[in-house]
């Protein structure tokens, strides 16, 4: 690991600027080294492990993850957790609750104060139980280029004694206004099928409705875009992507 503040001279003698560009170019390199981050559409993003977080931050359950960045609106905090799976019987019958939580903080003169709170649930369930957030679908962006960040967060539900897929939300936030998609994930439940859905096809909304035997073809596709009706278009094309990209449940 490079040590910051420790950094090496060449023995030829150079020119000032030369000089100052050299130590600029490792202090960068330090700092990325040392703070792992990543950048989309403007906005620097660095992950925090939970001895990281800023004091007065208070969750609920077990760390997932967690970035903090900067935007016009000040310094960010987007938190994810989940609860451990709690088994309860009530008199013949046993079920698990599973809790997901998702925060956005922002600090203020007094502290960082929660801005939104997602929380959902598969509770009670007697079956087979789902409730994870997705690897890796977690975005901070600046789509609309306005120095105000969008988070998206998705995450999988489900109880089930059978092999069907589970629900998947997909939600993003600008400052406090929220956009979503909801729907089934994808997977393979006859030989031979093929996850063929595009962005022109995903939607639910905009197909014809299928019978009762086509209940597949509910597989991998959101049940409506409404909630983006107002939003800039850049926001749905974002979302489904993301959506096309973490559809699928099963190979």
């Amino acid at each position: 690991m490079v040590e910051c503040g420790q950094l090496g001279l060449y023995s030829e003698p150079l020119c000032l600027p030369a000089l100052i560009m050299i130590r600029v170019l490792a202090f960068i390199s330090c700092l990325l080294l040392n703070a792992p981050a990543f950048t989309q559409m403007g906005i620097i993003a660095r992950p925090l492990k939970t001895a990281q977080l800023p004091a007065g931050i208070k969750y609920r359950g077990k760390l997932y993850e967690a970035w903090q960045w900067k935007d016009r609106l000040g310094d960010n905090i987007l938190l994810l957790s989940s609860t451990s799976p709690v088994r309860k019987t009530t008199g013949d019958e046993e079920g698990t609750t599973v809790e997901l939580f998702a925060y956005h903080f922002r600090k203020k003169d007094t502290g960082y104060k929660t801005l939104w709170r997602i929380n959902d649930l598969v509770k009670d369930c007697p079956l087979d139980y789902v409730a994870s957030f997705l690897k890796g679908a977690t975005t901070i962006t600046d789509l609309d280029k306005d120095g105000m960040a969008e988070t998206t967060v998705q995450y999988k539900l489900a109880c089930r004694g059978d092999v069907s897929p589970s629900y998947m939300k997909l939600i993003m936030h600008e400052d406090s206004l929220k956009y979503a998609l909801r729907g089934s994930m994808w997977l393979r439940d006859t030989e031979g099928a093929q996850f063929n859905i595009t962005e022109s096809d995903v939607n639910l909304d905009k197909l014809p409705k299928p019978k009762e035997e086509d209940y597949h073809l509910a597989f991998g596709r959101y049940e409506t875009e409404k909630d983006f009706a107002k939003a800039p278009s850049a926001f749905l094309v974002h979302a489904r992507k993301q959506w096309l990209k973490f559809a699928k449940e099963s190979d």
